[in-house]
């Protein structure tokens, strides 16, 4: 990565170097490598391809904290926080152009066409989510639709192109596709339950700065549904000028309510239906990789939620997930 965006231009290598520094878990790249490794493959393709999707996701957070006004990602300054949204902008173009410079440089047509599908798709759920903010009324259905858009569309998109650079049969790349697509899920929702129940050093974020900026999650949902609290969570909720003091009570009735333990119920089964459809391929190495690679999620995510209090946390290689 850094041997493709270096430029020898010291103003933009500056930013591209602090970026590289935060780098988050590298998810989706795991995903390309794992899913290709199933079968006989070029790996200076699979490498590129890899690269090509987390730069991707890379440019697509420096786009998402201009949007959203973030000052931190991941526990540091964002981009814009310390370039300004112009350079934040260009940055994240100079991501996007050079990943795909980068699949160019191999005839992969199918490649070029799911990630440009997809980044179609990731555009249109952040106009969505925008339209969405501070809408109290939307919908399970309507969470999960701005979910697949914003995260699980890029996760699912990762399977299958690795399974298009190591040109894995059709019926393989939907259940690897398919896979992706429930990790995305279980991945938003997780994510989604620790904006309210992780501390900032935890997290990288203050904590309910999702909500605060008007951004109603699943938790939220669940919880208006509670007819005794659905009420009191509603009345907290009705003035867009939601203040952080009132976090505190809102978070007491998720909690009271049952929507948080209920959102962490969610993710795991759509951890499980990411296992069962890995279960329906030729055991190899990669499937292995895939299936600790869900275990990761777990171990690594669920060990922050405080909420379990002594809730049983067997690792996914038993069956209560």
């Amino acid at each position: 990565m850094r041997e493709i965006l270096i430029t020898e231009n010291p103003d933009i290598d500056n930013i591209l170097n602090y970026l590289l520094k935060n780098r988050g878990k590298m998810l989706r790249p795991k995903m390309v490598y794992l899913t290709a490794s199933l079968q006989p493959h070029d790996p200076d393709v699979i490498r590129d391809i890899a690269i090509a999707v987390e730069l991707i996701h890379m440019a697509s957070l420096v786009h998402d904290d201009v949007i959203d006004y973030a000052a931190t990602r991941r526990g540091r300054p964002s981009v814009n926080n310390r370039w300004g949204n112009q350079i934040s902008v260009l940055t994240g173009d100079y991501l996007f152009a050079t990943a795909f410079n980068l699949i160019n440089q191999h005839s992969l047509p199918a490649v070029t066409d799911t990630l440009s599908h997809t980044i179609k798709i990731m555009c249109s759920g952040e106009i969505k989510q925008l339209f969405m903010l501070y809408n109290i009324n939307i919908s399970e259905e309507e969470y999960y639709d701005k979910t697949y858009r914003k995260t699980a569309c890029l996760f699912a998109a990762s399977c299958k192109i690795g399974a298009l650079g190591s040109n894995l049969p059709e019926e393989q790349m939907t259940l690897l596709q398919q896979y992706g697509l429930c990790l995305g899920y279980a991945y938003q929702i997780i994510d989604d339950v620790l904006d309210f129940v992780s501390d900032t050093s935890t997290l990288g974020k203050p904590a309910g700065s999702d909500l605060l900026q008007g951004n109603i999650t699943l938790p939220v949902i669940l919880g208006l549904k509670d007819e005794e609290s659905g009420l009191k969570l509603r009345s907290l909720l009705q003035n867009k000028e939601l203040s952080s003091d009132k976090m505190p009570r809102i978070l007491e009735i998720l909690q009271k309510t049952g929507a948080i333990n209920d959102s962490i119920k969610y993710s795991r089964m759509f951890l499980q239906l990411a296992l069962e459809l890995i279960d329906k391929l030729p055991p190899s190495n990669g499937v292995k990789g895939l299936k600790e690679l869900s275990t990761y999620l777990l171990e690594e995510y669920y060990q922050k939620l405080n909420v379990l209090n002594g809730e049983d946390r067997r690792s996914t290689s038993g069956t209560s997930y």
